[in-house]
């Protein structure tokens, strides 16, 4: 249970119930950990909307995203968000054993080369923003991403990296649904 008072979805309303709506929709159930979003309706609506953005991006798929917060809560440890997106990469035709080892190894994530580069420009940003150079800029440009692209990118790991903060500060349970 979380530390703080969260809305069940059965007494959901108004952009909470949406939101459990969404998810529901999305994955065929509501993690307890989402709830914890219920507990300012306001954020929500930001927390709703770089979930439908980056779901539909232009530009970097949806696997992409996934191993994104996957690698990202690996440095957190965030065992509910690992979970959750091992078991989806795995249902989408990931092998789970290159996942896991890509946790040891980011390196090693099993993407395509260009997208594989992004990745790795995420992961040091978020882990040292200020060894950013224009050098690792004109990579992902080589490798065919936009500036657009590279933002969209590195927002959202930003974004799941203050997810994975709030969800262990808060102790949201790891519940994920195995039947």
């Amino acid at each position: 249970m979380a530390l703080l008072k969260t809305v069940h979805p059965d007494e959901a309303e108004g952009k909470v119930a949406e939101f459990y709506q969404q998810i529901d929709g999305a994955v065929g159930y509501i993690p307890e950990a989402f709830h914890l979003f219920s507990v300012s309706p306001d954020l929500l609506d930001g927390q709703m909307a770089t979930m439908a953005y980056m779901a539909s991006h232009p530009t970097i798929s949806p696997t992409f995203i996934a191993m994104l917060r996957y690698l990202v809560s690996g440095k957190y440890r965030n065992a509910f968000c690992i979970g959750f997106n091992e078991a989806a990469l795995v249902n989408a035709g990931v092998n789970q054993e290159a996942l896991r080892q890509s946790l040891i190894h980011p390196e090693m994530i099993p993407l395509p080369e260009h997208e594989k580069t992004l990745m790795l420009f995420v992961l040091k940003a978020i882990d040292k923003p200020a060894n950013i150079s224009e050098k690792d800029i004109e990579a992902l440009h080589q490798a065919g991403w936009t500036d657009r692209d590279i933002y969209d990118a590195l927002a959202a790991g930003a974004h799941h990296a203050a997810t994975d903060v709030l969800f262990n500060a808060f102790k949201v349970a790891s519940s994920l649904k195995t039947d």
